[in-house]
């Protein structure tokens, strides 16, 4: 068999400068790439890696969401993961799907973000007002591995609404269930999305499409024996044609990561957003008006990661 010498090898391979082979890489875990997650995470990414150039190399992972974003964190698949702070809160404590795996007690927090409301949107010819109405319909309820689709799950579980009372159950990637809406293919999609939201504005100017309530006693008794959902609005004029506010729930959307993450990487991450505040809230609307106190509390069940500690600690220019 014929082989190269190692004299050889050493002169043919490139030596990084300095520099590259100092650079650190690290991924955030965040969702569909036509979803919210994934903008935030882009746009988060952006700054970091323009103010950071050559030192850090931040990467947007896509992912079907924060179920899986959970998992792959456990399994070390990645650095930072987007997670609704239900799941987030259950992850932590071990109930609900992960009983059988158990807490993840080195589970962090690292910052919140937005409100995350559930958003009943559907066909404007499909006769659906509101929850009632959905009986009898072909509904998308979300991809297995999403924290939306984990939501309500346990939401028709609490409202004890079985698969079998609606005409059809689609388990679709958010944008993959917005295409079905428009072409007819299904009657309404439940997303758990931050306003305002570039997609849902495509579907409302494009397609027959509505967003109606999500309310009424049966989802106020739900919301009252909740830790971790809040009554929500989306609010009029959100959307072009959206002439009065539209009532629902919401969650928040988190940013976790593990206890024995680098602090001083989990500081950057947290700084660079706090620093850059304006910028995100242009490139990603959901993140605009921002407030750095509910940053470091609201939606966060798990104890703040010391390097998140350090970055919120900082004084900062109003």
């Amino acid at each position: 068999m014929f082989r190269i010498p190692a004299s050889v090898l050493a002169i043919a391979l490139p030596v990084l400068p300095a520099a590259a082979q100092d650079l650190e890489f690290f991924t955030i875990g965040s969702g569909d790439v036509t979803g919210g997650y994934y903008s935030v995470a882009n746009a988060i990414c952006d700054v970091v890696n323009r103010a950071d150039r050559g030192r850090l190399r931040c990467s947007p992972e896509p992912t079907a969401g924060s179920i899986y974003n959970l998992g792959a964190l456990r399994d070390r698949q990645i650095e930072f993961a987007m997670v609704q702070s239900d799941w987030q809160g259950q992850a932590l404590a071990g109930t609900g799907p992960y009983a059988e795996i158990g807490p993840m007690s080195d589970l962090r927090s690292v910052m919140s973000l937005y409100p995350e409301t559930l958003t009943l949107l559907v066909r404007a010819d499909a006769g659906i007002g509101g929850l009632d109405d959905l009986m009898g319909k072909r509904v998308d309820i979300g991809h297995p591995a999403s924290g939306r689709r984990a939501t309500i799950d346990w939401l028709m579980r609490a409202l004890e609404t079985d698969p079998t009372d609606f005409a059809e159950i689609d388990e679709l990637p958010t944008g993959n269930a917005l295409d079905a809406l428009c072409q007819g293919s299904i009657d309404a999609t439940l997303l758990i999305v931050g306003h305002p939201n570039s997609a849902i504005r495509r579907s409302l100017a494009d397609c027959d499409t509505a967003i109606v309530h999500f309310s009424g006693p049966a989802i106020d008794a739900v919301i009252a024996e909740s830790d971790y959902f809040e009554p929500a609005v989306i609010p009029a004029g959100t959307y072009p044609g959206l002439d009065s506010d539209v009532a629902s729930f919401a969650v928040t959307a988190t940013v976790v990561t593990l206890a024995d993450q680098n602090p001083d990487l989990v500081s950057e991450l947290v700084s660079r957003t706090l620093e850059h505040l304006p910028a995100l809230g242009q490139r990603a609307p959901v993140l605009a008006g921002l407030d750095a106190t509910h940053m470091r509390t609201i939606g966060l069940t798990a104890p703040l990661h010391p390097g998140a500690e350090a970055a919120f600690s900082v004084p900062r220019g109003e």
